[in-house]
């Protein structure tokens, strides 16, 4: 009996210990920012897309034209019945996959051969000027898309799809063919140009990762180069080059601007392009079934990624602890024709589409190339009905200026909220990996990556377009552009968080703390500064993002919330392209002086802890 009075009172105290845990940890600061992360992201990422799919599986008011037992609000399955079983299927569905699958699976396969060429030749060749290449070489990832349709659009522009002729015609007298002009080939060829730096960012990254050590015995043993690149390098870096495989397969398949400017005079749609124009009809069932496809589309790519590179990765490894060397290849007699290939390649994809765009915004009347037609109008000209339907030059148009602010103020805002949530969240990830709050976080955080921002749009748009409960109709504000574009973002400034505060040791937090130091306190002074530097690239990639970020908010601005990527969109319809493309450049010069300025600021941030330290 005293056995059990005994085991009784041991389990009595381990339940009130257990309890006493439970609730210190749930008073915690720690405890209580990790849980109001996950419900706000799960509001954020998850409901949008359950909402997304209820959509689709019930009635709206507005399809009482299509059906007259259309009750709003009630189940049917009507809606993907007429898009998969019904005449819309080959018009509405079928095409405008497969042609997102041709256009962006060669443009996604040959962007990487061409940006793996190049990181190759930068990072493992003695390739003159291969430094400061490093840096032009990305540009055409820095420049919008947009940017890149109306360059091509200016150098072949037809005039059977109206307007003026574009350089083509101007300098050889000939019409440019069709298949030239629109359609896939250009729709390609642009984005080759727009990602091949994406896949040269990672693939790079690999590269100097390998131990020459390897190649060079291959080498002794009378290996010839093209063997070691086959058996030896490649196989080593095989998992960066499939991961730059299947992401940038997953942003050519959701690219909006380019298909849409380059397909659209030949109705050559695709999910992205089919999804604005059903939702611009007010056919709001059928364009959030292709958002949904397009989700479905990029999570299987992803999938597939996972599973090629599933099971143990040991033999991936390239880093061990027996020493590590880098070594350079001759290029020998091919070393200056092959910078003078790799020039000329810089200069047509980086210098060219800014080149075309700065002239082709100083023309007064659009197709004339001729010295005499040069004018500053449209970046200082005054209303005048004969030109632009009236609109003024850039730097005197309040929709242009009003434009400007709400791009400023949504990039430096996005970009800071999204930079500080990113570090957070990877402090979360970092320090607590087994914890379920962490993987959670880790994994939601990373879903918007999976959304197609044309997607993402139609989501929110779902989502937020109406009164929620206690949340109000965000539609047509600046507050849901702000959301839009930190969740769209956050997995970029997640993952630099958790490398910032992986490299932080645990013993300066455990030391703070037996000095009492709380969490918040020790997350302010210690976690957040010596994290500056993740946070820094976090902003800097948001800012970028944001301030050419078009898709993401076609669906979603009004005419007080329109930011410069939408106003130049808008003349771009209206066929003003002088002020189209001078908008484009003004967005560009912002994007990079907004780049080194935060660039800047992180650094004398980086420069005062280091002073601290000696």
């Amino acid at each position: 009996m005293s056995l059990e009075i005994v085991s009784s009172g041991l389990r009595s105290e381990f339940a009130e210990r257990w309890l006493n845990y439970l609730w210190r940890r749930a008073r915690s600061p720690e405890f209580i920012i990790s849980v109001l992360l996950v419900v706000v992201l799960a509001f954020l990422v998850l409901v949008p897309v359950f909402n997304l799919t209820c959509r689709t599986l019930s009635w709206a008011e507005s399809d009482a034209r299509i059906s007259p037992d259309a009750v709003p609000g009630r189940f049917t399955l009507n809606h993907w019945q007429r898009l998969l079983a019904g005449r819309l299927f080959m018009r509405m569905l079928w095409k405008p996959l497969n042609h997102t699958l041709v256009t962006g699976g060669v443009a996604a396969g040959i962007a990487l051969l061409l940006g793996s060429m190049l990181a190759w030749l930068v990072v493992r060749s003695d390739l003159p000027g291969r430094h400061w290449m490093r840096s032009v070489l990305i540009l055409p990832f820095v420049i919008p898309a947009f940017a890149l349709a109306m360059a091509w659009e200016t150098l072949f522009k037809s005039p059977l799809a109206g307007g003026r002729p574009g350089v083509f015609q101007s300098l050889f007298g000939a019409v440019p063919p069709t298949w030239l002009s629109y359609g896939p080939v250009p729709i390609i060829i642009t984005m080759i140009v727009h990602f091949y730096p994406f896949a040269f960012i990672l693939v790079s990254s690999a590269l100097v990762a390998v131990d020459a050590q390897l190649e060079e015995g291959a080498r002794l043993l009378g290996a010839s180069h093209w063997m070691i690149i086959r058996k030896i390098t490649f196989p080593m870096i095989a998992p960066a080059f499939l991961s730059a495989l299947v992401l940038t397969f997953g942003r050519t398949v959701g690219t909006f601007a380019i298909p849409y400017f380059l397909g659209g005079p030949v109705r050559y749609d695709t999910l992205s392009t089919m999804i604005f124009r059903n939702l611009s009809l007010g056919l709001e069932a059928n364009g959030y079934i292709l958002a949904v496809i397009l989700i479905l589309l990029a999570s299987l790519v992803l999938y597939i990624n996972s599973r090629l590179l599933g099971g143990s990765l040991r033999r991936f490894e390239i880093i061990g602890g027996k020493g590590f060397k880098t070594n350079i290849a001759s290029l020998r007699q091919w070393r200056w024709p092959i910078f003078l290939l790799v020039g000329a390649f810089t200069l047509i994809a980086a210098v060219l589409p800014i080149g075309l765009l700065a002239y082709q915004s100083l023309m007064l009347v659009d197709g004339g190339y001729g010295l005499d037609n040069l004018t500053l109008h449209y970046w200082l000209g005054r209303m005048d009905p004969d030109l632009a339907f009236g609109s003024p030059g850039l730097f005197r148009n309040p929709v242009v200026l009003g434009g400007a602010w709400n791009s400023i103020r949504l990039a430096v805002l996005g970009s800071f909220i999204c930079a500080m949530l990113g570090v957070l969240i990877g402090y979360f990830v970092v320090r607590n990996p087994r914890s379920w709050i962490s993987r959670f976080l880790d994994q939601v955080s990373f879903l918007p990556y999976l959304f197609p921002a044309i997607a993402f749009g139609a989501m929110y748009l779902s989502m937020f377009a109406v009164q929620r409960g206690p949340m109000p109709a965000l539609y047509g504000t600046f507050t849901l552009l702000v959301l839009v574009s930190v969740i769209h973002r956050l997995p970029y400034s997640t993952r630099t968080g958790a490398s910032a505060v992986a490299q932080i040791g645990q013993e300066l937090e455990e030391t703070a703390e037996l000095q009492g130091a709380s969490w918040l306190k020790r997350f302010r002074h210690i976690v957040l500064p010596l994290a500056s530097s993740g946070a820094v690239s976090g902003m800097m990639v948001t800012f970028i993002g944001i301030m050419r970020e078009l898709a993401a908010i076609i669906l979603l601005y009004t005419p007080s919330t329109r930011v410069l990527m939408t106003v130049a969109y808008r003349f771009a319809e209206e066929d003003i392209p002088q002020l189209s493309n001078a908008l484009i450049l003004l967005v560009t010069v912002i994007t990079i002086l907004g780049q080194l300025v935060i660039w800047w600021l992180g650094r004398g941030r980086l420069a005062r802890l280091q002073e601290r330290k000696l």
